[in-house]
């Protein structure tokens, strides 16, 4: 029926459908990459900073305004912490004061920056970052650590300086974009965990498929077969691509979707939206053409009924006179004066009646 009654409008809703998906997950990757590149920036220039530079390599930097100075970074840019620690580990500076005098030397960053390499880590767990050095009412925040070695003038490390940054900042980005009711976009890493906060997180609470939130909680799989989720699946090996005939969601939900990868970051970006509510329009226009030809069809067996009416009660009636002339009475005679063919019939009938009972 689709393919036959409506292909053309089928066909330019499909296309508009997967348009708009595919604008929303290439615009998230792109504001998530711009800010990316913000905060890669943002950890550079604060390590290149002779302020920073300075406190580090003498120490006679009043410990106060150089805490200062890094939260006001945090309030200007939206990092949860900034901090510097010297070549040992120890945390001198820090926008948070209860990191301060902590030691990192066993951090993956503080190895990566003091060794001279720019680190960027992937979104983990608060503990596994800090090993709760931050305040506990951050919750075990997923956040990533940025960090840059910081030299003098002669090149030389004199330790390193590091920015966090939560998850919760993409979060924001996420829900700028609106797809309809069902629509949504969220970020996955290369295991196939969603790393942003779902729109759906009040129903995986209540079903129990998360205990605080979606990000490294909740991996994307589809749960009649326990497997990633189609769109995930092919999204991180790689691929850029959509679907436009359904496939389950996380939810168990049949979902239009295209996903975006982006391998600078081992993340993935994913717009769905319910199928229901994507071809809304489309089953609504097949639902208003299934009642035409319904309709239509009605019609017609109305009319042929009362056609084959009309036609099989005079053909009964002549059968009937037609019998008992044959039987001898030749009084009988048809009532039936039109000039169609049955009248016709019926004309030559009465005639062959009356020459008989003449005779």
């Amino acid at each position: 029926m689709r393919l036959i009654v409506y292909p053309v409008t089928f066909n330019a809703l499909q296309d508009e459908i997967i348009g708009n998906l595919e604008l929303a997950a290439n615009k998230q990757a792109e504001l998530i990459s711009k800010w990316m590149e913000e905060c890669v920036s943002g950890a550079r220039n604060i390590a290149k900073n002779p302020f920073i530079v300075q406190a580090l390599q003498s120490g006679n930097t009043p410990e106060n305004d150089v805490n200062e100075y890094l939260k006001s970074l945090c309030s200007d840019f939206g990092y949860r912490e900034v901090f510097s620690a010297n070549r040992n580990g120890e945390v001198l500076f820090s926008s948070n004061q209860i990191f301060i005098g902590k030691n990192i030397l066993n951090k993956d960053y503080h190895k990566k920056a003091i060794s001279g390499v720019f680190f960027v880590s992937g979104i983990q767990p608060l503990q596994e970052l800090t090993d709760n050095l931050f305040e506990p009412r951050e919750e075990d925040v997923p956040s990533m650590v940025i960090a840059a070695p910081v030299k003098n003038s002669t090149e030389l490390i004199v330790g390193v300086l590091a920015l966090r940054v939560a998850i919760s900042e993409i979060d924001k980005m996420m829900r700028n974009i609106h797809l309809g009711e069902t629509g949504e976009t969220y970020l996955v890493n290369k295991n196939g965990y969603m790393l942003t906060t779902s729109k759906y997180s009040g129903e995986l609470l209540q079903e129990n498929r998360i205990e605080k939130r979606t990000a490294l909680e909740l991996k994307v799989v589809d749960p009649f077969r326990n497997t990633l989720t189609k769109g995930v699946n092919e999204c991180i090996n790689g691929g850029d691509g959509y679907d436009a005939n359904g496939y389950f969601d996380y939810r168990g939900v049949n979902v239009l979707g295209f996903w975006h990868w982006m391998p600078d970051y081992d993340w993935g970006v994913i717009a769905e939206i319910d199928a229901r509510e994507g071809y809304g329009k489309l089953h609504k226009l097949r639902d208003s053409v299934m009642f035409i030809f319904a309709f239509l069809a009605l019609g017609i067996v109305i009319v042929v009924f009362l056609l084959g009416k009309k036609i099989s009660s005079p053909l009964h009636s002549i059968t009937d006179v037609a019998m008992k002339i044959a039987d001898g009475n030749y009084s009988m005679r048809i009532d039936y004066q039109t000039g169609d063919d049955i009248g016709k019939l019926a004309t030559a009938i009465n005639k062959m009646a009356e020459l008989l009972e003449h005779r």
